[in-house]
């Protein structure tokens, strides 16, 4: 992640646009202005170079004002870079500290000052009509050009993926638990939302002390909610869901009882910390054109690659874990018969504790992804997503790693699609339709309920 991070330059447009608007501001004479510098063309946007031309003005009403008419490369190159200090937070503008050109040099401190006061807080976007083109102000990115209809249902695909990864996350320690006891442990959504809600103060008290060091705020936070949802998942099996199997207690008990650690967080977050919203500043906005039509452009984030990134390395993890290791085939084996795993000498605490210690982890990597992709949590954030996601575990197949999958990124089409093309005020009134209306169809999801083989990516034998 970390890694990621480096590679890839945030995109800040503030700082271009405050160029672009000082330049006519410096060319006072220029009639008209062709920018030939695109914004995806600046790699540090504290030094902005913008090269420009400008063209002659066209007097006799007879001459056509196109583009065609003035040949760019008859037209002399010009250009001026715009200095920045650090903005003190992130997406935000910088200051504006110096102008230097090819044609008049460097930009006298009084010269700088007045066109700050008298242009770039007064005059603003009307300096955008100076351009040759006012509609592409070096803004259109360099990718295929297709219809408008395409291009707007592909954008609300990336978004559905993206967040149909997070539900598919976070389906998958429904799938792992379920698989294993035959159980729904409810307080998941809670345990998402306090490992997200760690990441966010993390991430606060981070940046007040050393600033927006995006790498470090990042990797520190998500280690952050990684330990928060590992421990909380095991605190909840230690002190509820294994003393109740230790006696026998039945699924009426058991989700009685996870009800009861739902209340419980939620008012301990409540108390404790604060009932308001916690809001994270966005710390890493990278995006990258791949498609558009005209004006529109179809971008992709970089927290949209990381989270289904994400769910794709740990789906192969899961994998590798349940086929290759000494837990995946305990798992298994109690999966299969929890009475022969118990004869053959498999310990049905110990792996218990480790599988509910293992689907607290990916709701702490789930938790640490929502607040950093959204940045809004509060302490009733859990409850309609763990809702969601124990939704799309049970649309895919409960029990099922490939339904936690297929079940999360259903879900998260669906809401994109919906809010894309009929509002988001029924947005969720659609998803639970969604799951009312497969259940009618398919009474055990897309792929059947994991009630007939001995693995954790298909159906079980038997529950006990």
């Amino acid at each position: 992640m970390a890694i990621g991070l480096m590679a890839c330059q945030p995109e800040n447009p503030w700082n271009f646009n405050i160029c672009r608007i000082a330049l006519p501001g410096i060319e006072d004479d220029a009639s008209k202005i062709r920018l030939l510098t695109r914004f995806d063309e600046i790699e540090d946007p504290t030094h902005i170079t913008l090269r420009y031309q400008i063209l002659p003005d066209p007097s006799p009403s007879f001459i056509p004002k196109t583009r065609s008419s003035v040949p760019p490369a008859s037209l002399p190159i010009h250009r001026l870079t715009c200095q920045f200090a650090a903005a003190e937070m992130p997406n935000s503008p910088g200051i504006l500290i110096g102008i230097e050109t090819s044609r008049y040099g460097t930009i006298s401190p009084t010269h700088l000052s007045i066109l700050n006061r008298f242009w770039l807080d007064r005059v603003g976007s009307y300096a955008l009509e100076r351009y040759e083109n006012a509609d592409r102000h070096g803004l259109m990115a360099s990718v295929p050009d297709i219809g408008s209809r395409l291009a707007y249902g592909i954008q609300l695909a990336i978004n559905g993926l993206s967040r149909g990864a997070i539900y598919g996350l976070l389906a998958l320690s429904f799938t792992l638990i379920y698989g294993l006891i035959g159980r729904i442990n409810l307080a998941f959504g809670e345990i998402v939302m306090t490992a997200a809600l760690s990441t966010v103060i993390t991430g606060l008290l981070l940046s007040s002390r050393i600033g927006w060091n995006i790498v470090l705020i990042v990797t520190a936070a998500t280690l952050i909610a990684m330990f928060v949802g590992t421990g909380l998942s095991h605190l909840t099996w230690r002190n509820v869901f294994g003393p109740l199997g230790r006696k026998a207690a039945g699924g009426r008990a058991i989700i009685v009882a996870s009800l009861g650690c739902v209340l419980f967080i939620q008012e301990f977050v409540r108390i404790i910390i604060s009932a308001r919203n916690f809001n994270l500043p966005p710390l890493w906005q990278y995006s990258f054109p791949v498609l558009r039509s005209d004006h529109f452009v179809v971008r992709v984030l970089g927290f949209d690659v990381l989270s289904i990134g994400m769910a794709v390395l740990i789906g192969i993890g899961l994998i590798w874990l349940m086929a290759r290791t000494r837990f995946g085939r305990q798992w298994r084996a109690i999966s299969q018969d929890r009475i022969a795993a118990s004869l053959c000498g498999v310990s049905l605490q110990r792996i218990e504790s480790q599988s509910f210690v293992l689907a607290g982890f990916l709701c702490g990597i789930t938790g640490a992804i929502m607040a950093l992709r959204y940045g809004v949590i509060n302490f009733h954030s859990g409850t309609l997503f763990g809702f969601k996601a124990l939704v799309a575990a049970i649309l895919g197949g409960i029990g099922q790693m490939r339904g936690a999958w297929l079940g999360g990124f259903v879900i998260g089409l669906t809401e994109a699609f919906w809010s894309g093309y009929f509002g988001g005020a029924y947005r969720d009134v659609a998803v639970f339709g969604l799951l009312a209306a497969i259940l009618v169809l398919r009474p055990g999801g897309l792929l059947g309920v994991n009630d007939g083989k001995d693995s954790l990516f298909s159906p079980r034998i038997r529950q006990i």
